[in-house]
């Protein structure tokens, strides 16, 4: 099992790859929720930030 820490840099290289962004230039996500309830780093990314329209929801919000 991952820990916390290592779930969100997992997750901070997925959005690096997916939009050239880390999640510490995003606003504030549920990522202890998601990490609490078993969710994978990428199941999150695709569930939170599937394509670069709903990135920029999240960025304008």
């Amino acid at each position: 099992m991952i820990t916390f820490d290592q779930w969100m840099e997992r997750v901070d290289r997925c959005c690096q790859l997916d939009f050239g962004l880390s999640i510490h230039d995003l606003p504030d996500m549920c990522f202890r929720d998601a990490f609490d309830s078993g969710q994978g780093p990428e199941e999150f990314m695709s569930d939170n930030l599937p394509d670069v329209e709903s990135l920029a929801q999240v960025v304008l919000s």
